[in-house]
């Protein structure tokens, strides 16, 4: 059994004295800090120039004492790296790497920039990973409820022999350590990020759309089958997490609906494509893919982006919700 750890198993006194740094004041890093302050630890923001973002002083409108991320990579103990993964290595190369000194702590938000080299640390620091799994406002809410989010810790580099002490402390502070906290490598957690999104987001948006298309050329009402495609999944998804999906499938769904899924739903997924973007993954193919697109300034996903905009179910759900409601 993987262990969980939970806020009785950590201790936050690793954090006594020393400044957390949170480098990115966006939807992740402005929850992380908010959280990190509530629980009693003493936190900066380091953004981007402020004719560059908005964030410094949004920042500094949230109560924070907020500077260049050079200047808060010099005063801080722990730095939490909250910056978009392609925007990592400049920015890590230009105002954090000149500034690290011995016995600092770096906490990544993704594991992509180090597993995948782009981003290489001195040995005299730590190198960890702390994630809580939701999106930013969901992380916040949650801690403000009294409650936290599920995440996962990291360890790459151990220099001042209490790594793992700090970024369990980190977590605690954040308020995953309310719900539970597993460790896992910096490989699983970044490949498996990028394996999930891929197959279950790409997936599960490409079967909507999918849906939908096909009823429109069919002849149904675009709102019906916008409706099908969309919003009759939303309101599964809930259940299915609160009480499980074979509870969902045996008891809280109709018969009908039970014998399309067992029989019909394993006829639209290709195991082997699942399979083999899986391997692509762990072979870096997709970091890859996408290391090189942004370098190129993103052009097949700016075109991608334009002909999903344009399509007839993103029109339909823009008059969907006038007409029906969020």
């Amino acid at each position: 059994m993987e262990k969980i750890y939970r806020d009785a198993d950590v201790d936050m006194s690793v954090l006594n004295g020393k400044t957390v740094a949170v480098i990115g004041y966006g939807i992740q890093g402005k929850a992380q800090a908010m959280n990190a302050r509530d629980s009693g630890c003493k936190v900066i923001i380091g953004t981007r120039p402020p004719e560059e973002s908005p964030s410094r002083a949004a920042a500094k409108a949230d109560g924070f004492e907020s500077m260049s991320i050079a200047d808060a990579t010099k005063q801080a103990d722990v730095l939490l790296i909250e910056l978009a993964d392609p925007a990592q290595p400049p920015i890590y190369k230009a105002e954090i790497a000149p500034n690290l000194s011995a016995g600092k702590t770096l906490c990544f938000c993704h594991g992509f920039n180090v597993l995948y080299g782009a981003i290489q640390p001195p040995k005299n620091v730590n190198v960890v990973l702390y994630v809580p799994n939701a999106p930013g406002h969901f992380v916040r809410e949650k801690y403000k409820k009294g409650e936290g989010i599920y995440g996962c810790i990291s360890v790459d580099h151990d220099a001042t022999g209490n790594a793992k002490e700090i970024v369990l402390a980190i977590a605690k502070a954040v308020g995953s350590c309310r719900a539970g906290v597993v460790e896992m490598t910096f490989q699983h957690e970044c490949e498996g990020d990028n394996f999930e999104e891929q197959i279950l987001y790409g997936g599960a948006i490409h079967l909507m759309k999918m849906c939908f298309q096909t009823m429109v050329d069919n002849g149904y009402p675009p709102s019906f089958a916008y409706a099908k495609a969309i919003r009759s999944l939303r309101s599964v998804i809930d259940v299915m997490d609160e009480v499980g999906i074979e509870e969902y499938v045996s008891r809280r769904c109709s018969r009908t609906a039970e014998f399309a899924i067992r029989t019909r739903g394993p006829r639209v997924i290709n195991e082997e494509a699942i399979r083999e973007i899986f391997r692509e993954t762990e072979r870096g193919q997709f970091a890859r893919d996408w290391m090189q697109e942004w370098a190129l300034g993103m052009p097949m996903l700016t075109r991608l982006r334009r002909t999903a905009a344009e399509g007839e179910m993103e029109k339909t759900g823009e008059q969907w919700r006038k007409e029906f409601g969020k």
